[in-house]
């Protein structure tokens, strides 16, 4: 897909990788809705990127992911601003082990009611433009996490719903793609939980201490290279610490397609 004059929701994109994945759309000439749950981070950060890239390709709008009312109004407020919605990013994620249950309503459910929301807009044997949907899960969600196994269970979530949409045989006519980022460690408030926020946390800050972080920057370039791929639907773009500060872009063999089932009158018998 070409970037320029796209436009782009992001949820959770007042601050961190959301809006790493904002800047890095509009340095590329696209329209940006960013969706936030903190009214004064998202006026900060949408009067920021106004004045670098233009007041009419931004726009804010409040929004708690996990309240589906409020999100569904939200992008139709991003919807009734640019005329259509090209790509959507399901970003908003905690991590917070103690309050699982909020956990679980921002990083799985408000994903599955985002990636509804922009299949029900995109989809061209429904009248839309087709598009593109990033679900951003972690490399917590591809291998066991001990310092934070309901984080790390909400990511897996996210692979496992994101490949299984993507393995419907309707996509093509639909002209929806979806795909997974996968990011190792990067440089956001994430990384500094509190002690009472994840498990083994004297084992997760020794970790961080010698594990290379990843800087935002990085993955919103390493973004646009998933969203600019047209035979990403169904992949994953894992990005992990390389040498000399390079990193390692992965992405991984599509879903396995479920064989169809022979329902006819005579496989019956």
């Amino acid at each position: 897909m070409e970037i320029s004059n796209k436009v782009f929701f992001i949820t959770g994109a007042s601050r961190g990788l959301g809006r790493g994945m904002a800047e890095a759309a509009l340095k590329r000439g696209a329209k940006v809705f960013i969706a936030g749950s903190n009214a004064k981070t998202g006026e900060e950060t949408l009067a920021a990127l106004q004045k670098e890239y233009g007041a009419d390709n931004v726009r804010f709008g409040k929004c708690d992911v996990s309240n589906k009312d409020q999100f569904t109004a939200t992008f139709q407020s991003a919807v009734n601003s640019f005329g259509q919605i090209d790509v959507m990013v399901n970003n908003a994620g905690i991590l917070n082990e103690k309050t699982w249950e909020l956990m679980i309503a921002i990083n799985v459910n408000a994903v599955i009611w985002g990636t509804n929301l922009a299949i029900k807009h995109m989809r061209k044997d429904k009248g839309g433009r087709g598009g593109v949907i990033i679900n951003m899960s972690s490399v917590a969600g591809l291998a066991p996490c001990s310092f934070f196994p309901l984080y790390a269970a909400t990511k897996h979530a996210i692979v496992g719903f994101t490949k299984s949409w993507a393995s419907n045989p309707n996509m093509p006519s639909m002209g929806v793609r979806l795909a997974c980022l996968c990011p190792s460690a990067a440089d956001t408030n994430m990384i500094h939980p509190k002690p009472d926020e994840c498990l083994c946390y004297d084992g997760l800050m020794a970790y961080l201490d010698v594990v290379e972080i990843i800087p935002v920057s990085a993955v919103g370039d390493v973004f646009i290279k998933l969203v600019q791929d047209e035979d990403s639907n169904g992949k994953l773009m894992v990005i992990t610490p390389g040498s000399d500060s390079f990193y390692t872009e992965q992405m991984l063999d599509p879903p396995l397609v479920m064989p169809k089932l022979d329902t006819s009158q005579d496989a019956k018998k």
